[in-house]
């Protein structure tokens, strides 16, 4: 295939164009990500403060084992609760110690 120069460059051009889009893109979702990250932490420090209790399993088995806990905590928890993979923050101080009984 025989492409003229001018082609070439328009296609060098496009490639660069749509590289900067990635690059763009994967940066805001890590930027958004990472404010997510910052603003539960700081929820999760505030509720700390006022006595809520915050649990972090060593290790998730599968997915089958994080479906199992799921279903645990809504027939468990009298008080609120907040997870996000292997950590979890509760409201009421027995339902923290019950769910370290159960799943550490």
């Amino acid at each position: 295939m025989n492409l003229s120069p001018e082609c070439i460059d328009s296609m060098k051009t496009w490639v660069n164009d749509q590289q900067t889009i990635l690059e763009k893109e994967m940066i805001e979702a890590k930027a958004k990500e990472m404010q997510e990250e910052i603003d539960r932490e700081i929820l999760w420090g505030m509720l700390k403060s006022i006595g809520w209790t915050r649990v972090m399993l060593p290790t998730l088995v599968d997915n089958k084992h994080a479906i199992d806990i799921r279903y645990w905590l809504e027939e468990n928890c009298k008080g609120a609760y907040e997870r996000r993979g292997r950590d979890f923050i509760f409201e009421k101080e027995k339902d923290a110690t019950m769910f370290i009984l159960r799943w550490s």
